[in-house]
């Protein structure tokens, strides 16, 4: 019996996030940890609200995670320069180090993965994605 696209996606993402965790466990890297230095290495400084959106998580969350980095050095926190009542989070020169070390890890871990499907396979999945990505993006 043939699963709906839905089900498949809800059966991926388990394991997947598994993979993930697995490609980044040498650098002390969770999914989160790398999202959250991939939007400051893609923006620079954000503020916390809005790293709390791009990573859909809590406030309280978005803090326990800029915690961490700050603690490890990877980023640091200033004041708003319009905004009393906001704090900016930037990478540090350390932190855009570990996430390029971290994304090249990834990127060489996916293609392994993807290694499993043929190339006619592999183009159909990325339009798929971009497609979708496309989507989620146009509600945000």
């Amino acid at each position: 019996m043939a699963r709906s696209p839905a089900e498949a996606i809800c059966q991926f993402i388990p394991p997947f996030m598994r993979f993930l965790r697995e490609g980044l466990v040498d650098l002390n890297v969770s999914p989160a940890r790398f999202q959250l230095l991939q939007a400051l290495d893609q923006e620079g400084a954000l503020s916390m609200i809005d790293l709390a959106e791009r990573l859909s998580v809590t406030k309280r969350n978005i803090t326990t995670l800029v915690d961490g980095l700050e603690k490890d050095g990877l980023a640091i926190r200033r004041k708003h320069p319009t905004d009393r009542r906001s704090t900016l989070v930037g990478p540090t020169e350390a932190g855009r180090a570990l996430f390029a070390k971290a994304a090249e890890i990834q990127r060489l871990h996916l293609q392994g993965l993807l290694e499993n499907l043929d190339q006619a396979q592999q183009a159909e999945m990325a339009r798929a994605l971009s497609h979708l990505t496309s989507a989620l993006t146009k509600k945000a």
